[in-house]
């Protein structure tokens, strides 16, 4: 009997901790890069629309010279990039803003930070009214003010 007992706690030990390391739900990542949160709340199936600002915060996005270069980038479906695209702070967290662009259509957004990673995740984008403010926890940032 005591062993079974031991044998399901080391399960459920084992489910707890496994769970605990996963991470966000809905933000697939690879290397060091970490998506700590985007807003609309994605996750929570929020709608954006062509000519909305998202913005990112996690663990590293590089550095503005990386975005001008070039080396980093950030694709909606169909592989169209935002026309504008700003890293507001760096660290503590890193923070990066972006306008859906025109022509992006429903499923993955595609991230790629040289050096540190790629990250996945999934957004909805509708023609027509800004639903997204409709929604508890589905508001739009404003636009970014600029580097620190």
């Amino acid at each position: 009997m005591k062993r079974r007992t031991w044998i399901a706690f080391g399960w459920t030990v084992l489910l707890v901790l496994g769970g605990c390391a996963s991470g966000p739900r809905g933000f697939r990542t690879t290397g060091g890069l970490r998506i700590l949160a985007a807003v609309p709340d994605v996750t929570a199936g929020c709608r954006v629309r062509a000519g909305d600002w998202m913005v990112l915060t996690g663990n590293d996005f590089g550095s503005p010279a990386d975005w001008r270069s070039g080396d980093n980038r950030l694709r909606f479906s169909p592989g169209v990039a935002p026309p504008r695209i700003e890293l507001t702070r760096e660290k503590d967290p890193a923070t990066l803003f972006f306008l859906v662009p025109q022509g992006a259509q429903s499923g993955p957004v595609r991230l790629h930070v040289e050096g540190v990673g790629d990250a996945a995740f999934t957004v909805v984008v509708e023609a027509g009214v800004a639903a997204a403010n409709a929604v508890p926890g589905c508001a739009l940032p404003s636009a970014p003010q600029g580097n620190p």
